[in-house]
């Protein structure tokens, strides 16, 4: 059968606002952004870095259901898309060079609400085709994140005749999804282990890890770093703590994505909290790392945030001693 891509028609669909029912499990990483719900029986997939498959279990009816997050990089962050448009724009044409007889049905944009209680207005279409012999039924929509460094590009697929009978589990699903405003890369072997932001009064928790530093790689002449990303999602001002074992010299640095230095907290100290920097809404980068070749030590990583001014007295007060080191 021939391919064809046609604009069928529009969408009316204008807001994501339903009640979750059965959703056993709770799916959610910083580095990604986001927390959503999903039924006990399904699976989640890792197909990339930076996207998430929702996927019915083998041997359910759902097996062949599909709910798919992806994370992609806005011209902000050094991706190809600075708008939705541009993005849906490039999705439709890789769906007409992929399927055969494909029909695409604009719809019109979709409100999502963020953690923050921000509104983000994304867009949506409708996709039927086929693909070896088997017709499809897909949603996609994408949505930018408030900080317009992120797009989510969400796609619900299922075969055609059995798209009706999972839509409420799909649409359960999406009223837990609730878009943060942290996001973690994880460390050069793989994403850290890290908690899900929090707030104590006007100062928010942006970033908290725990891990281990070293040795140093005398083979690659290497020093031993964790990595991550956090967006912040306003103006405002900027602090991290690193507490490591006494007599050790784990190092912190804040560096905006240009790597210009904009906080370091130096090894070798007791005190674990840095001043509050002032900062732009935006990704920055969080490192942790060996000040020397001997240095190896735990270390507790903490990136604070708060729109006003605060002080290492503030910090003290909510968060505990500023000289600290780890048994």
């Amino acid at each position: 059968m021939g391919r064809a891509g046609v604009l069928c028609g529009v969408l009316l669909l204008a807001g994501i606002s339903f009640v979750a029912v059965g959703l056993e499990n709770t799916f959610g990483e910083p580095m990604l952004g986001y927390t959503i719900d999903y039924p006990g029986d399904w699976v989640v997939e890792r197909p990339a870095d930076y996207t998430v498959r929702f996927a019915g279990g083998a041997g359910t009816p759902a097996s062949r259901v599909r709910l798919t997050i992806q994370n992609v990089a806005s011209t902000a962050l050094g991706g190809a898309y600075g708008t939705l448009e541009e993005l849906l724009d490039a999705l439709k044409c890789e769906l007409v060079k992929d399927a055969d007889d494909i029909c695409i049905t604009l719809g019109d944009p979709i409100a999502v609400v963020d953690a923050a209680g921000r509104r983000l207005t994304g867009r949506q279409m409708i996709v039927d085709y086929s693909y070896q012999g088997a017709v499809y039924r897909q949603w996609i929509t994408a949505v930018p994140h408030a900080s317009g460094d992120v797009f989510y590009v969400v796609t619900y697929t299922a075969l055609r005749d059995d798209y009706e009978r999972f839509e409420p589990t799909i649409l359960d699903m999406l009223s837990t999804w609730t878009i943060g405003g942290s996001t973690d890369t994880g460390a050069d072997e793989g994403p850290s282990s890290s908690t899900t932001p929090t707030a104590t009064g006007p100062i928010t928790v942006l970033l908290q890890d725990a891990g281990h530093i070293g040795p140093y790689d005398y083979d690659a002449g290497a020093y031993d770093k964790r990595l991550y990303n956090v967006i912040v999602p306003s103006h405002g001002y900027l602090a991290i703590s690193v507490v490591d074992e006494a007599g050790e010299s784990i190092s912190g640095w804040v560096l905006a994505l240009t790597g210009d230095e904009v906080v370091h907290k130096p090894g070798n100290y007791a005190e674990i909290y840095t001043d509050a920097y002032e900062v732009l809404a935006g990704t920055y980068i969080i490192k942790v790392g060996q000040d020397t070749i001997v240095t190896e030590s735990d270390f507790e990583l903490t990136v604070y945030f708060s729109a006003s001014p605060f002080t290492i007295d503030d910090l003290e007060a909510a968060f505990g001693p500023r000289y600290r080191t780890l048994p």
